[in-house]
């Protein structure tokens, strides 16, 4: 209800004092409470429908949550490492982790907070006090996943997302996704059932820049999203999506052995269909030192259509209407009683 209120007020300089029904004090004071009832129903008929589609997420587990090892060495405690589809068994080569509604046949990683700089590329986690990493395409003597991202348990410059007493962790909450941008590059992706074609919907995420941990120098990461379309892969390092709506982040620029930092990103995408394949890739320069692209905590929500506030509008109008009505006849000197009292006695 304050947002009625302040559309209210905020007329007051548009209409001038005369006009003092819509201002909020003598508006709130007066005592056309049939006028006031009927208002405040109205705009929250309108308003709070539709406020309430808008923030539904249509995204399932975007925080990357929902994750289930199959493999046979032995867990304790968090789960991470290289994951595969979730619909596909097998997709991903070697990778014994899913997650539930996501897919990717690419070289991916999903790390927990405190877990993405918690081991090394030589020897796995750092000592008992961390959890090893599932068992993926590349593993340790012992079985265990050994790919790591930078950060400042295993002598990366800068802090990484998720590390332990560090203030990186992604802002939304939950795990993150970490894609290598130019080895076996493939999207993650989720097939969206819920969309109205036609209507524009706004996507919501976290991404940053980091390197996996035994490779140095600088590098560069961005990350495109495909709504709608199908992906091609090249040679196994890259790809492009044929078909839909395709955007791309900007290019981080990345230290060696360092990390960019979230930044929150918003691109909008207006349904063709009822279902439709949501696909984020990473991108990346050069080869030699993996860049990885890291996403997480994301959001689809509706764009709200406040075009039937024409009706809102409309009806403002009628009560400005009978508002001047009303001082007209207060000018003319002839109160309403007194045209009611006169037009009884005929």
């Amino acid at each position: 209800m304050q947002t009625e209120l302040c559309f209210i007020s905020r007329m007051e300089p548009v209409l001038g004092n005369e006009f003092s029904i819509f201002r909020t004090d003598a508006f709130l004071k007066s005592k056309n409470y049939p006028l006031i009832a009927a208002l405040i129903c109205l705009a929250l008929t309108l308003f709070l429908p539709q406020q309430a589609e808008a923030n539904l997420n249509l995204i399932q587990d975007g925080t990357f949550t929902s994750i289930t090892y199959s493999g046979t060495a032995t867990l304790s405690g968090t789960l991470f490492g290289q994951f595969g589809s979730d619909s596909t068994p097998g997709l991903a080569s070697k990778s014994t982790l899913t997650v539930a509604n996501w897919d990717t046949s690419g070289y991916n990683f999903v790390y927990a907070p405190g877990t993405a700089d918690s081991g090394t590329n030589t020897g796995g986690r750092l000592n008992n006090t961390y959890p090893n990493e599932a068992p993926g395409q590349y593993n340790t003597a012992a079985g265990y996943g050994d790919t790591y991202m930078y950060g400042p348990l295993n002598g990366g410059t800068t802090t990484m997302p998720g590390g332990v007493g560090t203030v990186a962790a992604i802002p939304g909450g939950g795990n993150f996704v970490a894609m290598d941008g130019v080895y076996e590059a493939g999207p993650v992706t989720q097939t969206i059932k819920t969309l109205t074609a036609g209507q524009t919907y706004v996507l919501w995420f976290y991404w940053a820049g980091a390197q996996q941990q035994s490779f140095t120098g600088p590098t560069t990461e961005w990350l495109t999203v495909n709504m709608g379309g199908t992906f091609t892969s090249v040679g196994g390092t890259s790809g492009y999506f044929t078909g839909g709506q395709t955007l791309t982040t900007g290019t981080d620029s990345v230290d060696s052995t360092s990390f960019s930092g979230w930044k929150q990103q918003a691109f909008l995408f207006t349904a063709t269909s009822g279902t439709e394949t949501l696909s984020f890739l990473a991108g990346g320069t050069p080869s030699g030192q993996p860049p990885f692209t890291l996403f997480g905590d994301v959001e689809l929500e509706i764009v709200p259509d406040f075009s039937n506030w024409m009706v809102y509008a409309g009806f403002v109008a009628v009560c400005i209407l009978f508002e001047i009505q009303r001082r007209g006849r207060r000018q003319s000197g002839i109160a309403p009683d007194a045209i009611s009292q006169t037009s009884g006695s005929y």
